[in-house]
């Protein structure tokens, strides 16, 4: 499993979650925890061993600071690809693999009959690759979120104790570029989180206030007085 071109990524978490990440901790979600039913439309016999985790190609998107900083109090943190790859690389132990690749967007028909037709390969013959296709393709209506995913692979996750999740250790604030606040997160708690990020953290790179929502200036279209 491989990757492709260096581009920026993009992710909107919690802040909480986003202090895990820059303390070296990046999590991989299993996608039975995922709202969406189809991410697990196959199951074969090592699906508790594929666990993934979604970053964005936009970077300034209303709707997705809206669908993951419902509170007003996340963050959005940057990345490359080659500095993803990089990361999961150093901490992957023997016997994992990973894949970075954008998701494709496609009708719920096509993804049903793609599933089917993995399905009956990896019934034949276990294919780590041809079960990471299923990750990668998802419902049109989910096209919006210009999604990128992760996935990591690991082979001694025990079958007898599914996990919701798997951590692998990194160094966070070298994997992380910069830290965009909430445009609509309130003055005092911005600066309160900047300060966390800087003084107790020490992260370097940039943590800035979303301008989003700042107000442009007003350009004057009034008739002069002396022409009404």
């Amino acid at each position: 499993m491989e990757t492709s071109s260096t581009e920026n990524l993009y992710r909107i978490l919690p802040f909480d979650r986003a202090v895990e990440v820059l303390k070296g901790s990046l999590y991989f979600s299993h996608p039975s925890m995922w709202d969406d039913p189809y991410e697990t439309i196959v199951d074969h016999d090592k699906a508790h061993a594929m666990f993934a985790q979604c970053w964005c190609m936009n970077g300034v998107s209303d709707a997705m600071w809206r669908i993951y900083s419902p509170n007003s109090l996340g963050v959005r943190i940057r990345t490359t690809r080659s500095k993803l790859e990089a990361a999961m690389k150093k901490g992957m132990k023997r016997g994992y693999k990973k894949r970075i690749k954008e998701v494709e967007y496609e009708t719920t028909m096509e993804v049903k009959k793609k599933a089917e037709k993995i399905a009956k390969e990896l019934s034949q013959v276990f294919d780590p690759k041809k079960a990471a296709d299923l990750f990668f393709m998802k419902r049109s209506a989910f096209k919006h979120e210009q999604e990128v995913r992760a996935l990591l692979f690991c082979e001694d996750a025990p079958a007898n104790q599914p996990q919701k999740g798997w951590t692998i250790n990194v160094d966070g604030c070298e994997l992380v570029e910069s830290i965009l606040l909430d445009p609509r997160v309130p003055e005092h708690f911005g600066a309160a989180m900047k300060n966390y990020l800087k003084r107790e953290i020490r992260f370097n790179g940039s943590v800035q206030k979303s301008a989003l929502y700042s107000k442009p200036p007003v350009f004057d279209g009034r008739v002069p007085a002396e022409d009404l």
